[in-house]
């Protein structure tokens, strides 16, 4: 990964963030009267989020020679997507949000645990990527958390 492209990579990881916070926000201070909508939008983009972090994992294997541990990677990255897929079609939010916290904590693990051995370099993106699936994470259950 190009050093020129850190700061550029950071700032748009960190403002990502924004639509998780905000739609937690509009769905536990009834911002708007907007809980159901916040609910909503909360679980659409943690899916669109996590099919497009599942996708760059193709990118970061196809960046390697090839490897055998590669084909599990793809295909790991492929159920994960998948998942966030079947996290949109359930009606029980709870079930959603579940499945998608699930899937960031998976593919997190699979990054550090698989792409660690592919990877040579010491990049700062494994200690970006952990912050930012902490803080994710953290929001998903946050969002679990009952309103009363």
């Amino acid at each position: 990964m190009r050093t020129s492209s850190r700061y550029l990579i950071t700032t748009l990881g960190f403002l990502g963030l924004a639509p998780f916070v905000a739609s937690l926000v509009a769905y536990h201070v009834e911002w708007f009267h907007a809980t159901t909508l916040g609910q909503k939008v909360f679980i659409s983009y943690g899916a669109i989020i996590l099919s497009f972090l599942s996708g760059a994992v193709w990118g970061q294997v196809l960046e390697q020679p090839y490897q055998a541990k590669g084909r599990a990677l793809l295909i790991c990255s492929n159920l994960i997507t998948l998942g966030a897929w079947v996290a949109l079609l359930v009606q029980q939010a709870q079930l959603s949000l579940l499945l998608l916290l699930l899937g960031y904590v998976s593919l997190f693990w699979v990054e550090a645990r698989w792409l660690k051995i592919l990877r040579t370099d010491n990049s700062f993106y494994p200690s970006m990527r952990f912050t930012l699936t902490a803080i994710v994470c953290s929001l998903h259950v946050l969002m679990l958390y009952p309103r009363y």
